[in-house]
């Protein structure tokens, strides 16, 4: 799948992005979910409304969105998520945390965390709009970045290439931020009057079922590979599909050595390859079965010739050995190992599908 993300503007003042966050999910039953988040540099804030807009190949107006302030105005779960213990949390007005939150961290500076608008269009871009008002009102002598943060729920199962073999499975990720060569033909256009935003620090998570070995990946950004923290991810995600001691997590970051804000958009990119093994009842079933049809194949001509004269294909059906019918019966019953599992996944999605058209959330 097409993974070249570009950030842009339809204004002149280029928006600065301290961090971007991308952390892409893919779960052991065949779904995913992508995280995009955003640290806003405080000298890009100079109105009341903010826009971004995130063009992302594979979105339509099936995909489901979700804002995550609610979960980033609590504390412990900002904590986990920004690496840092927090000293103290304000509220941007009106003592409520609806409008926004500044999180006091103990190793890095204040952090606004603000809820936005989410609108996925027809032109596969995804509209973020923050009301600032608020916070541009609010009484400090030196003001915060700002951050928010959102998923969207892809309409297919991966965002990842997946390519399945006899004996191993392969997931393909190569991430794409503002790189304008890839530009689709069809959008060169409409991107020539848009404005890209400039990226200092880029962080690339790829959470994946721990079944999985890396087998590429760039030694200059790679970070770290661990264990999902299970307690602190379910607690912040709240979703079911994050099961214990399952999931792993591989961190990247790229970063601009000297940040300009004069220069032309950064781009980054993150490739990545991961492979699982698949050596084990599947591929031994495999082998028996196309064992006993090579087998019967090459057994029926034989046999045919040694009638007088030599019968036809259709006449030495009725004279076959008990053992070949015996044969040919595990081979069905081997083949139905093989595409019962995948019948009952497709009827699976359909029926949560039905129910989700008709309001019913399992």
């Amino acid at each position: 799948m097409d993974n070249s993300f570009f950030i842009y503007t339809d204004k002149k003042n280029t928006i600065l992005i301290e961090r971007f966050h991308m952390c892409s999910w893919e779960f052991s039953n065949d779904s995913s979910l992508v995280e995009f988040g955003f640290e806003i540099n405080k000298e890009s804030i100079v109105e009341d409304i903010m826009t971004i807009r995130l063009y992302i190949p594979w979105v339509s107006k099936k995909c489901e969105t979700n804002d995550l302030y609610e979960k980033l105005s609590n504390a412990e779960n900002s904590r986990f998520i920004f690496n840092d213990s927090i000293n103290n949390t304000k509220y941007l007005k009106n003592s409520t945390n609806k409008l926004g939150v500044i999180h006091t961290f103990s190793g890095r500076n204040e952090l606004c965390v603000l809820p936005v608008t989410l609108e996925i269009n027809d032109d596969k871009t995804v509209s973020v709009s923050l009301n600032l008002k608020n916070y541009r009102e609010y009484q400090q002598v030196e003001k915060p970045n700002i951050y928010f943060r959102f998923w969207i729920k892809p309409d297919s199962p991966f965002i990842s290439m997946r390519k399945k073999g006899i004996s191993k499975s392969t997931i393909i990720y190569d991430i794409k931020i503002n790189e304008r060569r890839n530009l689709p033909s069809n959008k060169i256009d409409y991107f020539s009057d848009k404005f890209f935003c400039k990226i200092r620090y880029c962080f690339s998570f790829n959470i994946l079922p721990n079944k999985y070995d890396i087998v590429f990946f760039d030694n200059g950004s790679l970070k770290n590979v661990r264990t999902l923290e299970y307690e602190s991810f379910n607690k912040y995600l709240g979703d079911k599909r994050v099961k214990k001691d399952e999931l792993i997590v591989v961190f990247n970051k790229k970063e601009v050595d000297e940040f300009d804000k004069k220069k032309t958009a950064e781009s980054f990119s993150f490739f990545s390859i991961y492979t699982m093994e698949r050596i084990g009842p599947g591929q031994f079933a495999l082998a028996i079965l196309i064992n006993i049809v090579c087998g019967v194949l090459l057994f029926i001509p034989a046999y045919r010739k040694t009638f007088v004269p030599e019968v036809s294909l259709l006449q030495v059906w009725a004279v076959l050995p008990s053992e070949i019918f015996i044969a040919l019966g595990i081979a069905v019953v081997t083949l139905i190992y093989f595409t019962l599992p995948l019948i009952i996944s497709q009827l699976e999605k359909g029926w949560l599908w039905v129910l989700t058209k008709i309001g019913y959330e399992k």
